[in-house]
Formats: C-alpha cells, sequence, structure tokens
C-alpha cells in the first residue's frame, strides 16, 4: 500500500460538450494507474479527481496525451470537432 507522501492528486475538468467519450477515455487509462478516482457532476463541467502514485503520474500524463490526440483525431473524423480561432 502507498503512503500519503507517495500519492499526487492529478485535477482535470471535462467540458459536457466532450462528455461522455473524453471522460470514458480518461478513466480507461487512469484505471491503469490510479489508487482511486472521484468525479464530480457540475452543470457545465465535470470535474474529475484521480489519485495517483507519484511515480506513475509521468506515464499516465503520457497515456492522457496519447488519448487526447486519439480523441480529437476522431472527433474530427465524425466531424465533431470544432476548433477556435
Amino acid at each position: 500500500m502507498f503512503e500519503e507522501a507517495e500519492l499526487t492528486v492529478v485535477s482535470l475538468s471535462v467540458d459536457v460538450a466532450l462528455l461522455p467519450e473524453w471522460f470514458d477515455a480518461i478513466e480507461r487509462v487512469a484505471a491503469r494507474h490510479c489508487r482511486r478516482m472521484q468525479r464530480i457532476e457540475r452543470p457545465d463541467a465535470h470535474l474529475v479527481h484521480i489519485e495517483v502514485p507519484v511515480l506513475a503520474r509521468p506515464a499516465m500524463e503520457q497515456e492522457l496525451m496519447e488519448a487526447w490526440d486519439t480523441f480529437v483525431e476522431q472527433r474530427k473524423a465524425e466531424g465533431r470537432w470544432e476548433s477556435e480561432g
């Protein structure tokens, strides 16, 4: 078991326009690394707190970036992505 000092919390905000697909991707990545995960639903966004061992955080963050790239490409291919600018 991990001591509290060996754990860190990664907090993310997921806009409701990205639900449920992006939250599902976060959940899949986090499940491989986290000790526990909490989701707080708000009208405009869902807040996600992921408790992860400090040493696992870089790998999880890398996997989240890769999952984000995949998510964006999929949304673009489906015509469901609007970029600002």
